[in-house]
């Protein structure tokens, strides 16, 4: 008989809204999916880590979790808030 060991991570609500507590960046990237170069707008700070080598590299999804990176940019504070504050009045497209 095999025994699973559970996950037992403990999240932890912020209070907030969760595109301002943390810092988002705009990858320059070469897309899993297509092989080309593509811009993802607003990744958080926990897609991006560092491999052995020192590069700066992007979890796509689970699927593709080490994704190439070309240039990072760090979205300022005033756009996230801007952004947060539209989604506040008019809501997001899936609503």
């Amino acid at each position: 008989m095999v025994y699973l060991k559970h996950n037992t991570t403990t999240v932890i609500h912020t209070k907030g809204n969760n595109m301002t507590n943390k810092k988002h960046f705009d990858v320059l990237a070469i897309s899993p999916v297509t092989g080309r170069e593509t811009t993802f707008r607003t990744v958080g700070e926990d897609q991006l880590f560092t491999n052995e080598h020192g590069e700066t590299r992007f979890r796509f999804n689970h699927h593709y979790n080490d994704v190439e990176t070309i240039s990072v940019t760090q979205v300022p504070q005033s756009k996230m808030d801007a952004m947060a504050a539209y989604f506040k009045r008019y809501g997001t497209a899936n609503e």
